[in-house]
């Protein structure tokens, strides 16, 4: 339910801010007072294209915001699916820049136009002046028609088994895709792991190799210094050790008369084990240390060929390798197991399909026994409403792949006068006999479905008196359930709401603008008055607005 619109520099509104009643609203003034010119503000919020030439003040953006009540619809997958945070009350909004560049929001998350589209057209049902409605697509005849044969159950159960059956078919093409290129793939493949399988490589080796070709290119120097480092700590006369172990000694005859003594024998006994350590170390490490001039072109050839792999595939490491290695025999294995993993996902969605058909089915025998019944109701509201010759088809065509309402196609044909042939609706109705077209369907099935808020203008195109009372009572009778907007030059509708604003312009020295005010009790017998015989009304006219406002 749209709950409040609020409009800022746009065109020639200046400012406005409305609140709608959860029923019918009803919207009159003069031809040019700018009711148009509302719509095409919430046309914006809608997913309408943005124009620079909208701006009411060319040094501020346009904003236009809709507050919306959407508790009802179930709409958490929506938005769960394009990753915007979900309300109850879902504000949306639309700005256009002092440089013309349009930006929309979903409860304050930016989102581009085909987002906002697909998220109003399930909140508003906008029919405008001089539109073409696209009755004739598949979407809202299955919806209205599923609506009356209470195919809702069914169709949850059946759009559940369809996200399975979709879920699995992409896996059988993305398996029968990736077997495809493993094939076309598959010699070379073979042959550059061949060549990667025969280095036999293995993670580290690369850094290892490396630190010992540096250490074999460097032996004579290594040892060399090695050989002085081990002379200064054990083998000279006065080496590090024997002295250290001299002034150890020393201290530890002394230590038992002084604290301080014994603390510092303690810690030049902890130097003498480090040193002895690394005295052993550095004897290990001379030992070790060997000039190998065979050993260093064995490293060094192997390094060469490691380096020489990474480059022709473009790697820095064998880790890199090892990882590449891993895919490529991951796609061979593919090939060996892909016909059996292929043969069990053909069965799954095989199986699918059975069961996607056999609902189907049962959707399309309910669709059916309900059109008869359905044309009969609607061809006798038409009549109602001002087009007694007016007769509505509905065709359905089986198709011969499953879609995710069915197998059915279902088209609105129309016949405005007798003896004329039927086409689509939305190709030979005019823009009043579309709007009371949709009031009509969408009464018979406003108790089995639940609608967007229905927003009429031109619906009373070409109709008056009578015509006009059943009208507004139809739309009255569709308000009880869903929220309905209906912008008249009828009395005997405006009558009807349980709101009436009025749209109306003022000018003053500069410029003039477009206002919008709600109608207290007194006001729309004036407003009725006026449009039942012109202003200033007279008291006949008064009083059959009274009367029209006692009697809805």
């Amino acid at each position: 339910m749209l709950q409040k619109l609020t409009i800022q520099n746009y065109a020639i509104i200046e400012e406005l801010a409305l609140q709608f009643q959860p029923q019918l609203t009803t919207v009159t003034g003069e031809t040019g007072a700018g009711k148009s010119i509302l719509l095409g503000a919430l046309g914006l919020i809608l997913g309408d294209r943005a124009e620079i030439n909208v701006l009411y003040d060319k040094e501020k953006k346009c904003v236009v915001e809709g507050t919306f009540a959407i508790a009802e619809l179930e709409l958490q997958e929506f938005f769960k699916a394009n990753d915007l945070d979900y309300d109850a009350i879902c504000h949306i909004r639309r700005e256009i820049s002092v440089a013309g560049k349009s930006r929309a929001f979903i409860n304050d998350t930016p989102v581009n136009l085909n987002t906002l589209r697909a998220l109003t057209e399930q909140l508003v049902d906008l029919h405008r002046q001089h539109q073409t409605l696209e009755l004739n697509a598949n979407a809202l005849p299955l919806l209205l028609v599923d609506a009356l044969a209470d195919n809702n159950l069914l169709l949850k159960t059946y759009a559940s088994q369809w996200q399975q059956y979709k879920k699995v078919q992409h896996q059988l093409q993305q398996l029968q895709q990736a077997q495809e290129l493993a094939i076309r793939e598959k010699d070379f493949i073979t042959f550059q792991l061949n060549e990667l399988d025969k280095l036999q490589l293995k993670a580290g080796e690369q850094l290892s190799l490396e630190e010992e070709a540096a250490v074999l290119a460097h032996a004579e120097t290594i040892k060399k210094n090695l050989q002085t480092a081990l002379q200064a700590l054990q083998e000279a006369e006065w080496s590090a050790l024997q002295q250290v172990k001299q002034a150890v000694h020393a201290l530890n005859t002394i230590k038992p008369f002084n604290k301080k003594i014994e603390e510092l024998y303690e810690r030049l006994h902890s130097a003498l084990v480090e040193i002895e350590d690394i005295s052993a170390e550095v004897e290990n490490t001379d030992n070790k240390t060997v000039m190998d001039e065979e050993r260093m072109q064995l490293v060094n050839e192997r390094l060469d060929q490691l380096y020489r792999i990474q480059k022709k595939h473009g790697l820095n490491d064998i880790e890199s390798l090892l990882q590449l290695q891993e895919e490529w025999s991951a796609k061979l294995n593919l090939l060996s197991t892909a016909d059996e993993q292929l043969a069990a996902l053909q069965i799954e969605v095989l199986a699918a399909e059975q069961v996607l058909e056999k609902q189907a089915a049962v959707l399309s025998a309910n669709r059916k026994a309900c059109i008869a019944p359905f044309e009969s109701k609607v061809n006798a509201l038409l009549a109602q409403v001002g087009m007694p010759h007016a007769q509505l088809k509905i065709a359905i065509t089986g198709s011969k792949q499953l879609h995710e309402k069915g197998k059915d196609e279902l088209q609105f044909l129309f016949a405005a006068n007798k003896g004329t042939e039927f086409q689509d609706v939305g190709k030979v109705a005019s823009g009043g006999e579309l709007s009371r077209l949709m009031l009509c369907l969408k009464t018979i099935v406003a108790n089995k479905a639940q609608l967007p808020t229905l927003i009429f203008d031109e619906i009373d195109t070409g109709i008056s008196g009578e015509v006009a009372r059943k009208v507004g009572a139809l739309l009255q009778e569709l308000a009880h359930n869903h929220q309905i907007i209906c912008i008249t030059h009828l009395p005997q509708i405006a009558a009807r709401g349980q709101a009436h604003y009025r749209v109306y312009k003022q000018t003053d020295a500069h410029r003039t603008t477009t206002h919008v005010a709600p109608l207290q009790t007194n006001e729309r017998i004036q407003e009725l008055a006026k449009m039942l015989s012109g202003d200033p009304p007279g008291s006949a006219a008064l009083a059959n607005a009274k009367e029209l406002l006692e009697t809805v």
